[in-house]
């Protein structure tokens, strides 16, 4: 694409214009002087933007980052080594300057964290400026990205949770084991599982085969209303807390379950699940009705997290603890 003046550019051609036409007007040879240099000046910037073929760009961006982590989304640009000098990106209200170092040609764009939900960044314009901004050129594209912010996970410790959920951490078995059906051994297998009767008819050794029926699970309830929460802040506190509460009953080796006041549930086991992550990423502070599922929790697999506000239905939903972040 041609090249074309900025709005620096475009006020060093109305210099050369002003001080050529007060030079000659008013007999004046430094204001002739002043438009030939600005004139010189506009045209060696032009020669600088004008070398170099086209370059090509690829954003690299995570799906989810936490809030309030430091994040940036890498742009690798490829350009030919003469024609690094002078390339930026530049988007919709800022421009960001294409550097190389050890790991490539590229630029780092920041991504806004301080809030939970999704974030679009770009597009992008790749351009070569000169190096006193009075041309740009366009050299290339980027498409633009989305990613989800979602709450901070943190450190938990078991023994900060109701005894009821610790309880389940560091067991190596939990649930209800339960016999499925027979197979032929294999090694590793343990002989106290071995079905004696039928490996006396089939000439094999037959092994019971065992599943677990009844995995415990838990149920993290977050109060999404409102009047339950004394500030913006409190509440985005609470979803950090809870989804830290998830993960570390998961690690645990428990089913979980959240569930929000105001409808919205996710469920996985083992691990992190970018389920919870999620849904917690996009739940709002509001009004809402009452849910009469969560008036008949189970009391012994409920947690409910609520803030330090005003009471409401909320606090008759039956739970082994109530805490707050």
């Amino acid at each position: 694409m041609s090249a074309r003046l900025t709005a620096r550019g475009w006020g060093a051609l109305v210099v050369v214009v002003a001080s050529a036409t007060l030079g000659l007007a008013l007999g004046y040879p430094e204001g002739v002087g002043l438009a030939v240099g600005a004139l010189l000046l506009l045209i060696v910037s032009f020669f600088l933007i004008s070398g170099g073929g086209p370059a090509f760009a690829l954003a690299l961006a995570p799906p989810r980052v936490e809030r309030l982590s430091d994040t940036v989304v890498r742009v690798d640009v490829e350009a030919a080594r003469a024609h690094r000098r002078g390339l930026r990106l530049r988007g919709t209200d800022s421009s960001h300057p294409v550097v190389w170092d050890a790991t490539g040609v590229h630029a780092d764009i920041p991504v806004p964290t301080h809030r939970r939900g999704p974030v679009s960044l770009g597009p992008w314009v790749l351009e070569r400026v000169d190096p006193w901004g009075l041309m740009r050129r366009r050299v290339g594209e980027v498409e633009g990205v989305a990613l989800l912010v979602v709450p901070r996970v943190r450190p938990v410790s078991l023994a900060a949770l109701p005894s009821a959920l610790a309880d389940f951490g560091g067991s190596a078995e939990m649930g209800t084991t339960t016999f499925a059906t027979l197979r032929e051994y294999v090694i590793g297998d343990e002989l106290r599982h071995v079905h004696w009767r039928s490996s006396a008819k089939t000439g094999k050794l037959m092994m019971r085969q065992y599943v677990d029926v009844t995995r415990p699970r838990i149920t993290l309830v977050l109060v999404a209303e409102e009047r339950a929460y004394t500030s913006a802040d409190e509440f985005e506190e609470a979803v950090d807390f809870i989804a830290s509460l998830a993960a570390v009953a998961s690690s645990s080796g428990l089913d979980v379950e959240v569930v929000t006041t105001s409808g919205e549930r996710a469920s996985h086991g083992g691990g992190r699940s970018t389920a919870v992550l999620d849904l917690l990423a996009l739940v709002e502070r509001g009004a809402s009705g009452v849910d009469t599922r969560l008036l008949r929790s189970n009391r012994a697999t409920t947690i409910v997290v609520r803030g330090q506000g005003v009471l409401g239905w909320w606090d008759r939903i039956p739970a082994m603890s109530v805490m707050r972040p």
